[in-house]
């Protein structure tokens, strides 16, 4: 994710200022929006392919033993190496969070597009009444300074929501990759023999 360089303001007319802002401010979020949108897209290809080679896997695993006692087959074994290739897959999807990221992307663009409907409405109807004139006309100073305050929630606002979603992503892989030490941790100590005491020699009397 890129962000957009900050406009040249040198020179320009206040009100063409207060544009220039606005655009930017607009183009970021709409940059934001559309850059989440787009990785959604990718982990949940990802994501529903995985968890659909574990039904079919899972699905396989089951069903093999049963054809082989039914024909009187060999192949019973190939039955458990399907469920744990099915296993594996769920497992890839968990450990890199590929059904929770797109998740997270989808209320993240969610909340950005709600953030700069907002924005577009607030700058809309800001302005139309001013204190200058009691009635519609140009807008005013004040109309100007709720502007200004608008462009700064809408920056504030599309940065925070990022950042909220970026500290879920580091405290999910920070907990999977703990898990997946603890786990490491208990299949090799699993797999270390027991030691077995000496067998007692009896001495001569």
């Amino acid at each position: 994710m890129t962000s957009r360089p900050f406009p040249d303001l040198t020179g320009q007319h206040p009100s063409a200022i207060l544009n220039s802002l606005r655009e930017w401010a607009e183009g970021q979020a709409e940059d934001t929006i559309a850059w989440y949108l787009s990785d959604k897209a990718v982990r949940r290809r990802i994501s529903r392919l995985l968890r659909g080679c574990a039904i079919l896997l899972g699905v396989a695993g089951g069903v093999v033993p049963l054809l082989s006692a039914a024909t009187a087959g060999i192949g019973a074994s190939w039955g458990y190496v399907l469920l744990a290739l099915g296993g594996g897959c769920l497992a890839f999807d968990h450990f890199f969070g590929l059904s929770s990221a797109w998740m997270r992307d989808i209320a993240t663009a969610q909340a950005l597009q709600r953030a700069l409907t907002e924005f577009r409405l607030d700058w809309a109807t800001t302005g139309l009444r001013t204190e200058a004139n009691g009635g519609y006309g140009p807008v005013g100073p004040e109309a100007t300074r709720r502007r200004e305050d608008l462009i700064r929630v809408l920056v504030t606002r599309t940065a925070e929501l990022v950042e909220a979603e970026t500290g879920e992503w580091l405290s999910e892989f920070r907990t999977n990759i703990g898990d997946l030490n603890r786990r490491s941790e208990w299949t090799a100590s699993s797999a270390q023999p027991s030691a077995e005491p000496a067998p007692r020699q009896s001495g001569s009397s």
